[in-house]
């Protein structure tokens, strides 16, 4: 009986001992595998790559003569030049012609100019107001004739009306007379009245004749004003027709040479030998030195500043430059870029290159953690830990939730500010999708 109740015993903890075997190897199939790692001290660090080119730090642009034929040229690209070099030679058999014919155009620019001038003073004439003027005053003059006239023959009859006539003969005479001094006063008002008309059109006349001498006066000063423009839009003419004299005769002393007008590096020559010149074609030369250009991203545009220090590798080379930015601006397609000065050297402008920043924050952070950790959920960040559990199975890891602030982050870390235990183990890897609460493995 004994012994049966002891294999009884032992195959009760066999069984037990077998189902926490499968128990525990089921679990770990099940739970989510992670890495842990602890929380640091240190500083954030920018870091970014890019590309760029070899670029002249100043551009030099000079025209080439117009209407003349290349013949040869003297450089090529990449030749540095001194100031007053040649760089190609132009056709000059027909120079002699064109200096005669530059001179013609001289002289009959100078023509007209003189006959511009001509032209521009105003006419003499006799002005509007003053023959108005005269005529005004004839009818004044009539006028207060008239108002004489008017005041004698209107005092004759009053006079005449109050004089008593005693008999029946003078009394016929005296009426005969009233009646005639009526009528000269009659007549002397019709008078006076057309001579108040004239005077008032007079008047007028001579209103608008002084209107007519300021219309005038104003069309002479915009015509002298017109024929100042033209005169100094002539006189611009004249001095770039004598700057071309001058450049066909420097030219014509110089055997068809067009020479470097500064020192710096040939760039290019915007035409082809043989070809006919139109004015528009440039010498392109570099000076100043040379800077590598490189190109910022985007997001970077607040990360990088004067006095930055970058890496550099010229396309071919296995050696890395060292550099300082020098400034960061935009450039002619609108793209933000920075501008280091090269050390003397055989490069070239247009040459590629690659290039590395790095850069420390100024200041030291506290606490950092992987960005991997690092989680976020409605606009708020936090971390989850492993934190040991006990079980029926013994103790087990489960992933805490704990919430954080954001300082900073870079490519690698993050910078935060948490209450977190000692020692704690932040999860920044798991094989499974894991939340607050999961029961978890450490990855050893």
């Amino acid at each position: 009986m004994k012994k049966k109740i002891l294999k009884m015993i032992l195959t009760f903890f066999a069984v037990m001992l077998c189902c926490t075997f499968i128990a525990r190897g089921a679990s770990s199939m099940t739970v989510a595998k992670v890495k842990t790692e602890e929380v640091s001290r240190g500083s954030l660090t920018e870091e970014f790559t890019g590309e760029g080119k070899i670029t002249a730090k100043n551009k030099l642009y000079q025209s080439i003569p117009e209407g003349h034929k290349v013949i040869d040229f003297l450089v090529s690209p990449g030749k540095k030049l001194q100031k007053g070099e040649g760089i190609l030679k132009l056709d000059v058999k027909e120079l002699d012609e064109k200096l005669v014919e530059q001179e013609r155009e001289i002289s009959k620019i100078e023509l007209q100019i003189e006959q511009q001038r001509i032209s521009g003073n105003p006419q003499a004439r006799t002005p509007a107001a003053a023959q108005a003027g005269i005529g005004l005053a004839r009818t004044k003059e009539a006028l207060s004739a008239a108002q004489s006239s008017y005041k004698q023959a209107k005092e004759n009859y009053e006079a005449a009306v109050q004089m008593p006539l005693q008999e029946t003969e003078e009394e016929e005479a005296g009426q005969e007379r009233l009646k005639e001094l009526k009528e000269e006063q009659d007549a002397a008002w019709s008078a006076l009245q057309e001579a108040q008309a004239a005077y008032q059109q007079s008047l007028g006349e001579y209103g608008l004749a002084e209107q007519d001498d300021a219309n005038a006066a104003a069309n002479d000063a915009a015509t002298k004003q017109a024929s100042q423009a033209a005169l100094e839009e002539m006189q611009i003419e004249l001095d770039i027709q004598k700057e071309k004299l001058e450049e066909l005769k420097k030219l014509k002393e110089a055997d068809g040479v067009v020479a470097a007008q500064e020192e710096g590096v040939l760039e290019s020559i915007g035409i082809e030998e043989g070809s006919i010149t139109t004015g528009t074609e440039q010498i392109v030369y570099e000076s100043g030195g040379l800077e590598a250009c490189g190109v910022v991203p985007a997001a970077k545009l607040t990360v990088i500043a004067e006095k930055d220090e970058i890496e550099m590798r010229v396309q071919g080379e296995a050696k890395k430059l060292k550099l300082t930015v020098d400034r960061v601006e935009q450039n002619e397609e609108g793209a933000y870029v920075w501008y280091a000065l090269l050390p003397e050297a055989s490069y070239r402008s247009g040459t590629d290159f690659t290039y590395e920043y790095s850069k420390d924050s100024k200041g030291t952070y506290e606490q950092l953690i992987p960005l991997s950790a690092l989680r976020e959920s409605g606009g708020s960040y936090y971390v989850l830990l492993a934190e040991k559990r006990p079980g029926i199975l013994g103790e087990s890891y489960e992933a805490v939730r704990t919430a954080v602030t954001l300082l900073g982050k870079d490519e690698k870390q993050a910078a935060i500010e948490a209450n977190l235990p000692e020692k704690a183990m932040l999860i920044s890897e798991s094989d499974k999708y894991i939340k607050e609460g999961d029961r978890v493995r450490i990855n050893e």
